[in-house]
């Protein structure tokens, strides 16, 4: 977290992908990270950005089985229909 909060403080680009297009805000769900997910959703985190099959953060949090944090992207306007490229939502 003391990472995460360094890097916020200076600004850093929450939008910044890895080479499948996964967010910082992902890889927190995709670790079980509720904490980490939370103040980057609070500091701006798009929650409705797809990584490169079409999965977005609340995709994440359903295959986590992490239904609370899912509520919380909601929360966030997270696009709770949005389809990635199976056509799951």
């Amino acid at each position: 977290m003391a990472v995460v909060t360094l890097l916020l403080e200076r600004k850093c680009l929450l939008s910044l992908c890895d080479n499948e297009k996964r967010t910082a805000l992902m890889k927190a769900i995709e670790c079980q990270e509720e904490e980490c997910a939370t103040l980057l959703l609070e500091h701006g985190a798009d929650p409705n950005v797809m990584d490169v099959c079409g999965n977005t953060a609340v995709h994440y949090a359903v295959f986590c089985q992490n239904l609370s944090l899912a509520a919380k992207l909601l929360s966030y306007d997270a696009d709770i229909e949005a389809r990635n490229k199976v056509s799951v939502t």
